[in-house]
This record gives C-alpha cells, structure tokens and sequence, in this order.
C-alpha cells in the first residue's frame, strides 16, 4: 500500500511538472507568435512607407526632368518672345547682357524675352498651378534675388557642391506635409549666354530645380492604414493567443482533474473512501507537534474489525469489502468533524482525535462499538453481525508517531486476548 502510495505521489509530482510546463510553453509560443505577427506587420508597414517614398520621389523626378526638358528647348532657340504685358513684363537682368535683345517690336506690338530661367520662375508661380506640385529654380548665386534658396534649398546645393547627385525629404511647414525633391542643373553651352558673366564654365553645377509636392493625402492615407495594420495585428495576435490559451486550458484543466484524482489515491483508501496510513500518519505527526507546542491532550484509537478472517474464508473477500466499506462509513458518521478517521491496513483502523482526552476518546470509541453492535451491516449475502475491539492511548511527551501506535496496538492486543468486542485506554 505504501509503494502505491509513493507512486501517486510521483505521478502527482509528474502532473504538476507537465502542468507548469504547458504554462510556460503556452506563454513562449504565444510571445514567439506575436513577435513573428508584430514584425511581419511592422516590415508590412516600412514596406508602405517606403514605397510612399518611392512613389512621391518618382514622381518628383519625372516632374524634374519634363522641367529640364523645356528649359533645354527655350535654351536651344536662344530664348521665347511673348507680347508685352502686366503679367511679363521686361526682365531687367536680360536686358544688361550684350548681344541680348530682350525686347523687340513686330507688327506695331512689343514682344520680350523670355530666357528658360524666367520661364520656369513664371510657369511655378502661374495662378493656374495648384498647391498640390511647386517647383523653383534656385542657386547659390542667384541673378535674381527671388530666386534665392531656403533651407532646403540651399542644404541641396552644398551636397550638389560635394558631388551629391539628388536630394529629397519629408518636410512639415504650416501643419502641412510635403515631399521636397531637388537635383542640380549642369552648365552647358546654351547656358552661358545668360551665366558666363557670372564665372560659369560649361559642366559647373550653376544651381537647381526643387521641386514640392503636398504629400498629406497619401500621408494621411499611409497613417490610417497603419492605425489599421496595428489593429489587425493586435487582433490577429489577441485571437491566435486567445486560441492557444482556450486550447490549452482544457489540456490543463484534464492535467489539473488527473492530479485531484491522483492527490486524492495517494492520501484515500481506494476502497473505504478514508484516509490511507500515509496520511494518517502524516495527519497524526503534525497533530503531535500541535499538541506538545500548545500542551492540549491528543488521543487516538487504533481499531480492529473482530473475526474479519473468518468473514473472508466464509462469505469471500468482496463481502469483506463491503463490511469495510460500511463500518467506514459508521465511524465517520459516529465521530466529530476535526477528527480523522484512516484505514491503517487490511481490517485495522486508526481514529486521531486532537484535544481530547482519554475519558472522552474511550466514550466516542464505545459509540462506534455500540452502534456497530445495534445495526448488523447489509451486504451482497445477507445481513452480517460485526463487532470491533480498540485500543485508547493519550500522548505523551516524547511520544512520537510509532511509539505512540505501538502503545496503542498493545492496548488493542490486550481488549483482543480479553474477548474482543471490547475499548480499553490506558494514559
């Protein structure tokens, strides 16, 4: 019985073991699932940043070389006439250069010079443009003062200086988002005309065109597909986890109903429903280190079913079963609450009773006698005439758990050899 116990009680050990285990491996692969989800949705969302980027850059350059484009067109023919007016007018920096007709007459109307430079200043600035693409055309040395570069204007320059091919970034003004794109313009032969005067030699860096769009919309859109993203992440991570963990709490709550059962074998007798000897003797231990720390009286009773044997080779062993399991339940119906009723092996049986003693132990062992003899017990073969003998001892200083059923078991031999049927104490 013992071994069985001690089985349980591995088994028990084991179960918790696997109980901690499914804890632990349940928080680790919930972590390693959200980690993967998390980052799959935060390389998603560089991923859509990224290609923000690369969209407004595109469309930024393609915008920047179409400019280039026409000014190399202007530039080739030396320059656009257009019909004086309010909105033209005569540029005063062309008109300083030599050889340079920057007004000319045709058929009773005045006409001026228009170099790529003004045109490209005119065409930003014209009242038909939306705010959603600016551009400019901007140097370090500028002939026209409104052409001098801002902040991130003049930042490019210096980089175009150093051999920087383009530049472009995300920049805020007003409450406003906007993506800034520049890259440099290379001096060549139609140039110099209009910029040999100020040192230029063909293949200088002599400025460059930035060129903005507003990039709000498709910020705001990014931003709220993020906010998305992160929701269905959360989501997918909370229902993934939230799976794991119902699935999970079953297997636990299966570990969980194994271990009650199995807690229950190693401190039950299997057949009587009372405590078996382990912990009965567990019971009894901490019972005498209570008592002699607090000086109250412990008693106990070690009981035996009398002629048992007997009822065994006469009626077979599941009667006797039955006659153990109703006298069980006789003498848990027959003492107090606080005290502990076990099976101490085969027909012996072990009553602890704390803070009694031994005139009030001796009594509570004559009600289970007395209604042991009142009640025959009803099995499978009739009805059955059963009675026991027990032997009452009271603790005492220095007793420990074998010295004190020792004591108890010679109490019980003598009731026995008297003629059973019997309760005797001795202090």
């Amino acid at each position: 019985m013992l071994q069985n116990e001690s089985n349980s009680s591995n088994h028990i050990a084991r179960i918790e073991s696997a109980k901690n285990s499914v804890r632990k491996y349940f928080g680790i692969i919930s972590i390693i699932i959200s980690l993967v989800i998390a980052s799959i949705f935060f390389t998603f969302q560089f991923n859509v940043s990224k290609a923000l980027k690369v969209h407004l850059y595109k469309q930024s350059k393609v915008f920047f070389s179409e400019i280039v484009i026409v000014r190399k067109w202007i530039a080739q023919h030396g320059g656009v006439y257009v019909p004086l007016d309010k909105t033209t007018g005569e540029n005063p920096y062309l008109a300083e250069i030599n050889g340079v007709k920057s007004k000319i007459f045709c058929d009773d109307r005045e006409f001026v010079l228009k170099n790529p430079s003004l045109v490209t200043r005119e065409l930003s600035e014209s009242p038909f443009r939306t705010d959603q693409i600016r551009y400019k055309m901007t140097s370090l040395d500028p002939i026209n003062p409104d052409n001098a570069p801002d902040k991130f204007e003049r930042s490019a320059l210096e980089q175009f200086e150093e051999g920087v091919s383009e530049v472009s970034a995300f920049e805020k003004r007003e409450d406003v988002d906007y993506f800034r794109y520049m890259a440099p313009l290379v001096t060549d032969k139609t140039c110099m005309t209009c910029h040999a005067q100020q040192g230029y030699n063909i293949g200088d860096i002599r400025g460059g065109i930035s060129v903005t769009l507003q990039a709000d919309d498709l910020i705001l859109e990014i931003k709220t597909a993020q906010i998305f993203m992160v929701i269905a992440g959360i989501g997918v991570i909370a229902l993934i986890v939230a799976s794991i963990w119902y699935i999970s709490r079953f297997f636990i709550r299966d570990l969980h109903n194994a271990q009650e059962a199995l807690s229950r074998m190693a401190s039950t007798d299997f057949l009587t429903g009372l405590a078996n000897r382990m912990t009965g003797v567990q019971t009894l231990t901490k019972e005498l280190g209570r008592t002699f720390r607090k000086n109250t009286p412990l008693c106990i009773a070690l009981i035996d079913l009398d002629y048992f044997k007997k009822v065994n080779d006469m009626y077979g062993h599941n009667v006797g079963d039955e006659i153990l399991k109703k006298f069980s339940t006789i003498l848990l119906n027959n003492i107090r609450n606080y005290d502990t009723a076990c099976r101490y092996g085969g027909e012996e049986f072990l009553l602890i009773m704390p803070q009694t003693s031994l005139e009030e132990a001796i009594l509570i062992s004559n009600r289970v006698l007395k209604q042991l003899k009142l009640t025959p017990i009803l099995t499978s073969k009739g009805d059955i005439q059963t009675s026991m003998s027990a032997g009452v001892v009271m603790a005492k200083e220095g007793d420990n758990v074998d010295v004190l059923v020792d004591r108890a078991d010679s109490v019980l031999y003598r009731a026995k050899g008297d003629g059973r049927s019997r309760i005797y104490g001795d202090i």
